[in-house]
Formats: C-alpha cells, sequence, structure tokens
C-alpha cells in the first residue's frame, strides 16, 4: 500500500505549487532553474531549498523536470514563467510521491 495515494498526492501538489509561486514572486524567474535548486520534502513539507538536507524525505532537482529542461538555457539558467509552475508541480509532485512511496514497507 502506497503511502501517498491519490488524495495525499493531489494535497501534496498543491502543497508544492503554492512553495514555487511563493519562491518565484520572492526570487524571481530564473532562479529556479540555478543548478542545485531542488524541491525538497521532510515532515515539515515541500519547500525550495539551494541544497538537500540530510533529513528529507525526498527531493527532486527542479533542473531535471522535463518543464524545467524546457526553459533552459545554453547561456545560462534561463527562466521559469509563472504559467509553467503548474505542469512543473505536477512533475516534482510525481518524483517526489515515488521516492516516498519507496519507503512503504512491501
Amino acid at each position: 500500500m502506497p503511502l501517498l495515494g491519490p488524495k495525499e498526492k493531489g494535497e501534496l501538489e498543491t502543497l508544492v505549487y503554492g512553495q514555487l509561486v511563493e519562491y518565484w514572486n520572492a526570487h524571481g524567474s530564473g532562479i529556479l532553474l540555478a543548478p542545485g535548486m531542488s524541491i525538497v520534502l521532510d515532515t515539515a513539507g515541500p519547500s525550495i531549498a539551494g541544497s538537500v538536507p540530510a533529513h528529507a524525505l525526498a527531493s527532486v532537482e527542479i533542473r531535471t523536470l522535463f518543464t524545467a529542461l524546457c526553459h533552459l538555457s545554453a547561456d545560462g539558467p534561463g527562466s521559469m514563467p509563472r504559467d509553467s509552475l503548474d505542469s512543473l508541480a505536477t512533475e516534482a509532485t510525481s518524483a517526489l510521491a515515488a521516492q516516498v512511496n519507496r519507503l512503504a514497507p512491501d
């Protein structure tokens, strides 16, 4: 039985999207695509961080997600338009949920 079922995954996606929007509003569009920027899930919930803490339950580097790859620039980190944050949240949530669900006992 997965630790994060469809309902929990939907709630997590809402939280991830909120974190992305908050970070995008505070720091601009380019910083999300910088190397090392990750969405981290721990017991307090999801957050955006420049490094992954040892206590993280799951994490995904933002620039490894398909939506982010589409916005990377050959000349630098590029920028992430705000209307892409929804699909980025969906992809990140799937990656985080897969990592968490691997923790479930068989």
